[in-house]
């Protein structure tokens, strides 16, 4: 049965104090976020406002919260999250496997880090490297913009992502130095894709683990796109030659 939230119950969804959650899990806000969260099996509970009681999706054995819109409101400090919010639990990590992975090196914005994982669930995206000099992808406004696909790309957060892509056969996505046209690539077998922050772009290390640098030829005048887009581009082309039949 759902009952009031109490203030207590409430700074566990506080999106600024990341640290009064439980070890092990995340929030989503929005419904469609937390549509998936239950869809996955990953919501433990629901904070939401009385109106959605008789609009929530299937939610057995998850504890259900209430309170009022306005308290929702300055949990998030803005009503985009739709009067719905969810706790999960982060799923364990699991072992690198399949042939097409991305990676991300210093893409320290969260809301970049979901828009990439969003890129990556779509273009079927095997696994997602990363390690501290990233975002967590399982930050609130990550997982927000991602619209979840947390829970449906396998996540592999590394001690050290250089050492990690050595034996792939990773291409750093980087505007400076020696590079080639992406569009020259045979991206059929295994490959990793390598995305680097906005200001640095993929560092020094991390390049030399990878078997080279390709670019996105722009129009004169212009050098770059974000680190969102520019993986939407290149996955689209590894996916394209891939030829990946999705269903729908």
């Amino acid at each position: 049965m759902p009952r009031p939230a109490t203030d207590e119950d409430c700074e566990i969804f506080d999106s600024l104090r990341e640290s009064r959650r439980p070890p092990g899990h995340f929030v989503g806000d929005g419904l469609r976020v937390v549509r998936r969260m239950l869809e996955k099996k990953a919501a433990v509970r629901l904070l939401c406002s009385p109106d959605w009681l008789e609009k929530l999706p299937p939610h057995e054995g998850v504890d259900v919260l209430t309170a009022p819109r306005d308290r929702l409101d300055r949990l998030v400090g803005f009503r985009l999250h739709q009067g719905i919010m969810a706790l999960g639990r982060i799923p364990p990590p699991r072992p690198l496997s399949g042939s097409f992975h991305v990676a991300l090196d210093g893409l320290n914005n969260a809301e970049n880090v979901g828009a990439v994982l969003r890129t990556c669930a779509a273009f079927g995206v095997e696994g997602v490297l990363y390690d501290g000099t990233c975002a967590s992808p399982w930050l609130r406004r990550a997982v927000r913009v991602s619209l979840a696909a947390v829970l449906q790309v396998p996540l592999h957060p590394l001690p050290d992502l250089a050492t990690a892509l050595q034996p792939l056969n990773a291409w750093a996505a980087h505007i400076h130095g020696e590079r080639r046209d992406y569009r020259e690539l045979d991206y059929r077998g295994p490959v990793c894709i390598v995305i680097g922050g906005e200001d640095k772009g993929v560092t020094g290390p991390v390049r030399e683990a990878c078997k080279g640098t390709i670019y996105i030829p722009m129009a004169g005048g212009w050098d770059c796109l974000n680190a969102a887009t520019s993986a939407a581009v290149l996955l689209a082309e590894v996916a394209r030659q891939r030829v990946m039949n999705y269903p729908g």
